[in-house]
Order: structure tokens, then sequence, then C-alpha cells
């Protein structure tokens, strides 16, 4: 830990043992997969968009973005004015209209089941298909993000880049696990 300064590290610790909380005081609140899945259902617009729209961004917008325009100079700054303006519009035109109607297709969850339910398929292959290409791709997205995530533990408290991996994915991994959405 040799180089790490005492407020950065605080910090970080603040952080972890942060989301931990979180993570056990959502857990306590989770009675269902609806729970764990949607927060209930029981979330605002604004937060279920600064939550969608995290996710969608993570390690993308603290690493990829800053680099590809100190790379590249500012003519890439129409990357995150043309990801503001397609979440805007994704959020305006899609999501309340997916919302009503994930109740109308037998209170679907996940985007498999609104995909069954919504078309209607007795042969569960729309369910098949779409589970596996989001587990495929998935599995990249989240490499990506873990990977993000210890290049920046690495970078910032110049640790070794498998020590970082592991304790960001551990830390990643529990909160997940223990509170959901």
């Amino acid at each position: 830990m040799d180089g790490i300064e005492i407020p950065t590290l605080i910090t970080f610790m603040v952080y972890l043992i942060g989301m931990a909380i979180c993570g056990i005081i959502f857990y306590r609140l989770t009675s269902n997969m609806s729970d764990y899945v949607l927060g209930g259902r029981s979330l605002n617009g604004w937060v279920a968009a600064l939550s969608a729209g995290a996710s969608d961004m993570s390690s993308w917008i603290l690493i990829a973005l800053p680099g590809t325009i100190y790379l590249n100079g500012l003519s890439e700054i129409w990357l995150p004015i043309g990801l503001t303006i397609g979440a805007y519009l994704n959020w305006q035109f899609l999501a309340k209209r997916l919302r009503r109607y994930t109740h109308i297709a037998g209170d679907a969850i996940t985007l498999p089941d609104f995909l069954e339910n919504r078309f209607r398929d007795h042969t569960r292959i729309l369910r098949i298909v779409s589970a596996f290409f989001i587990l495929l791709f998935f599995t990249f997205y989240t490499s990506s993000g873990l990977v993000g995530g210890a290049v920046l533990f690495s970078g910032t408290f110049n640790w070794d880049y498998e020590v970082a991996l592991i304790i960001g994915t551990i830390a990643i991994v529990s909160y997940t696990f223990l509170g959901g959405f």
C-alpha cells in the first residue's frame, strides 16, 4: 500500500462500507423477486433512470470516454452528447410504455418474461433465445466493468492488478447479491 494517500484510502473504505450497509438494508427489505430485480416497482422514474444510466455507463464513462477524448481531442465530444440524447429519447418514448405493458404481460420482471408474455409464446423459444443473448453479452459487459474497476483501483491505489480485480469483484458481487436493484 505504498504511495496511497490516507484521505483517498479513507474515502474508498467509507464507500465500501456504505455499499455494504446499503446492500444489507435492502436485503432486509426484499421479500420477493420483484423487490430484488425491480425494487418492488416502487421507484420513481428519475431513480430508475439514474440507476439504469449508471449501470449502462459504468467504467466506460469513467475510463474509456475521457481516454478517447484525451487521445483524439474534443471532436469525440459527440459521444456523450449522442448517449445523452439517446437515453433521453429511450426514457421519454419507450420506458413508460414498457413499464405499463409489463403489468399487462403477466407482471413480467425480466425481458425474457416480457417477450414470452407479450407475444404469447407457448414454445418458450423467445425466452430461451433472449436469455441466451443476455447471458452471452452480459458476460462481456460484466467482465469489462470488472476490468475497468480493477484498472481504476490499481491506478488509484497503486495495487497489483489482480488484487484490485479481486477486491472490486468481491465488493460488487456482495452488494449486488445482497441488495439487488
